[in-house]
């Protein structure tokens, strides 16, 4: 049986990863390989070429708009899922009293007041932001929270973030949406009873 290929945004430990095997685990594609990929304009490529069978993407990566428009009569948004994302906070080198400098994800730049920092440098994913940190590139990072579980003796927290519900796409070059709603059929979400903070089960 030939792999069934998908691709997310690396390196290893990103929450891209994360969300792309559990969602693989949660379709029981039992011959699924993930791809990590620092591309995802080549990543699209690949997939329209068939060197890859499916992409998945956050929907508050930046380059949302190109992955859905480029090739829009060729790849195609085939399914969405909802996943939280990994526990996130701003971790600051230890030592540094007043930080100067920030380094983060452009999807993330809205958890926090950005305005503390006088500089701010994007990276491309929350585990390059840390190793950045690490080696002194910026003061503070918006990252994991578990480095500084990992690193305590070099970084400490400064806010916590936790994590975040988010919403993820998935495409591929077989199109399925050709009229009406595509989804789980779900009204008990939408009922003032269920007006919480628990999650509601699809029934």
């Amino acid at each position: 049986m030939s792999s069934v290929l998908f691709a997310t945004l690396g390196p290893s430990g990103t929450c891209h990863e994360f969300a792309t095997k559990s969602y693989i685990e949660f379709q029981q594609i039992s011959n699924a390989k993930v791809e990590l990929v620092t591309d995802f304009l080549q990543a699209l490529e690949w997939l329209r070429n068939g060197k890859l069978d499916f992409i998945v993407q956050n929907s508050a990566h930046p380059e949302v708009y190109q992955l859905t428009e480029k090739y829009f009569r060729e790849v195609f948004v085939i399914d969405t899922f909802l996943f939280p994302t990994q526990e996130m906070a701003v971790l600051t080198r230890r030592g540094v009293e007043h930080p100067h400098s920030l380094g983060l994800m452009p999807a993330t730049r809205a958890y926090i007041d950005t305005s503390k920092w006088e500089t701010i440098i994007y990276e491309p994913s929350k585990p390059i932001v840390a190793r950045c940190l690490l080696t002194g590139k910026y003061d503070s990072g918006l990252t994991h929270m578990r480095y500084a579980e990992e690193y305590k003796e070099l970084l400490v927290v400064d806010e916590v973030i936790g994590s975040v519900d988010t919403t993820w796409l998935v495409y591929g070059r077989q199109r399925r949406s050709r009229d009406g709603v595509i989804g789980i059929r779900n009204p008990a979400l939408f009922s003032k009873e269920q007006f919480s903070n628990e999650p509601v089960e699809a029934s």
